[in-house]
């Protein structure tokens, strides 16, 4: 599935400036994992493979199935992680509503 996710809306809902550049670098702060673990739980769950989202992500397969197993244990522990995984899921479900939140900034 050759899919493209729209960083610079994703950026704006979680104010992360350079998301997709910060997203697929090394950086381990937990924040940008949360992201990476909600985007691996979300598109596996839309059909990507696992593979294509470790591509996508620049991460190995194995942190890929990592983040989608522990994914669904802080869903139900984690408040923070809750309401981030509700944005993330917001932008990447409703591109066509973001489309337009965007243009109307603009």
């Amino acid at each position: 599935m050759t899919n493209s996710l729209n960083y610079p809306i994703l950026a704006q809902t979680l104010n992360i400036p350079d998301l997709e550049r910060r997203l697929k670098a090394k950086s381990r702060a937990r924040k940008l994992v949360d992201v990476r673990r909600a985007l691996a739980a979300l598109l596996t769950e839309q059909g990507w493979s696992v593979r294509e989202v470790a591509s996508e992500l620049c991460r190995p397969h194995s942190t890929v199935v990592h983040f989608v197993q522990t994914h669904k244990n802080l869903f139900t522990t984690d408040g923070a992680y809750k309401h981030l995984f509700s944005q993330v899921h917001t932008v990447i479900t409703n591109p066509e509503r973001n489309a337009e939140k965007r243009n109307a900034h603009n």
